[in-house]
């Protein structure tokens, strides 16, 4: 698990853009070095060093070479200033589905469902005491409260704020907020992916998963039971997925050939669930 993830920062996508560009400019290199884009930029060493943390994260580029992956170029190249809602949606589902990032990880999939106001340090002190035996005392009362605010002002003051998940109180603690509504294709995307890394191998999902499990669509995108359901009747009947409800069944099953590129594909292709 990695605690110090963001570092602190609260992702900037105006320079998430500039990077990502400067990347695809030199797709042709096996491994692009943060020296090279930091000369190249005139961005700080450190802020590259966060941001391409959180651009890992994020999905957009593959770490240790920086190249970029395949969700990152369709980005760069149709959705460069991350105006497309179903790209901040895909790119929160990313990181807040992967336990390794592990305070942005309980933030959404625990906290988030566990109550409606936050402090910084109440819940510094309240989701992570498990963890403590793996950092440092120094690590812990220092850099673990920075993290948690890093995450909440990444949902309150940065693009992701337009997602609707939390805002700030006059106080300057948090409060849970109703969401926007995620577009069907990003919700798909994040179904497939879902089904991906918790069930490998698997072309079905008992429905209950969908919305109540750790890593659900449901559960990170704050969706419940009765609007998952309707997702997933819609995609159903755009011939994406098929619903199996007969004797015992209350389940999902995913159209062969129904990937995460397709998906990424169909958003940024300009085509729409029909």
């Amino acid at each position: 698990m990695k605690l110090q993830f963001t570092n602190g920062y609260r992702p900037h996508f105006d320079q998430i853009t500039r990077i990502l560009q400067y990347l695809l400019a030199n797709d042709d290199q096996q491994k692009i070095s943060r020296k090279d884009i930091v000369d190249t930029l005139g961005i700080p060493n450190r802020q590259v060093e966060n941001l391409t943390s959180m651009m890992v994260g994020f999905g957009l580029v593959l770490p240790r070479t920086a190249n970029l992956t395949t969700l990152g170029r369709k980005i760069i190249q149709s959705d460069p200033y991350f105006e497309n809602i179903e790209t901040l949606w895909i790119v929160h589902y990313n990181v807040s589905s992967n336990p390794e990032w592990v305070v942005w990880h309980r933030i959404i999939n625990t906290a988030m469902h566990a109550q409606d106001e936050f402090d910084i340090d109440a819940v510094s002190q309240q989701y992570f005491s498990d963890i403590e035996i793996h950092f440092s005392v120094r690590t812990i009362s220092e850099k673990l409260p920075k993290e948690v605010g890093a995450v909440f002002a990444a949902y309150t003051r940065s693009d992701l704020s337009k997602l609707g998940l939390f805002d700030t109180e006059a106080s300057g603690r948090f409060i849970k907020t109703t969401p926007k509504e995620a577009p069907l294709l990003a919700f798909l995307y994040a179904l497939i992916c879902f089904r991906d890394n918790d069930f490998p191998g698997s072309s079905a999902v008992n429905i209950s998963d969908i919305y109540y499990e750790e890593n659900s669509p449901g559960r990170v995108m704050n969706i419940d039971e009765y609007r998952v359901r309707a997702f997933l009747n819609d995609l159903h009947d755009s011939n994406l997925i098929r619903l199996e409800k007969l004797a015992n069944l209350d389940q999902v099953r995913l159209n062969e050939g129904m990937t995460q590129e397709v998906v990424i594909d169909r958003i940024y292709g300009g085509r729409d669930a029909s």
